[in-house]
């Protein structure tokens, strides 16, 4: 009897060992999150960040935007933004290409499109070493668009 009682003391006591290891270390440590790095906002209210949309023509084979007015007031805030001690870090021309192409002709249209809008950009006064390109989800609801982003502190 006394066997029988010092074996299940011992098993009750294994038992409740296991579930505290369970529970202090059993669970997996959660994966480290990915940290951004983004710069602080600007303290000048002119160089809030600035960002505007144009859209392209209707036919596939158009890459050419007529937002001569849209572009004209995204390089006024830049240029308000300088005029008042700020800087331009970069401008960013992200876009997309049309459904139902190869890969080579979607690439091919989404270079066209950035080279046109980077174009327009420099007309307008913009630097073109601080332009990059970026590619969207093609075939998304309204993909003949470039979402420009200027980066200004």
């Amino acid at each position: 009897m006394k066997t029988r009682t010092l074996i299940q003391s011992a098993g009750i006591a294994i038992v409740l060992a296991l579930a505290a290891c369970a529970q202090t270390g059993g669970a997996p440590a959660p994966a480290p999150v990915a940290q951004t790095v983004t710069a602080p906002p600007s303290p000048r209210a002119e160089c809030a960040p600035a960002h505007v949309t144009l859209y392209f023509g209707e036919q596939v084979a158009s890459d050419e935007p007529v937002v001569t007015p849209l572009l004209n007031d995204f390089m006024a805030r830049i240029h308000a933004c300088e005029a008042a001690g700020g800087e331009l870090r970069g401008i960013t021309i992200a876009t997309a290409a049309d459904a139902g192409q190869s890969q080579s002709d979607a690439r091919a249209q989404v270079q066209r499109r950035i080279e046109r809008v980077r174009a327009a950009l420099v007309a307008q006064g913009a630097p073109a070493a601080k332009i990059s390109g970026a590619t969207t989800d093609t075939g998304a609801i309204m993909s003949r668009r470039a979402e420009i982003t200027a980066d200004l502190y």
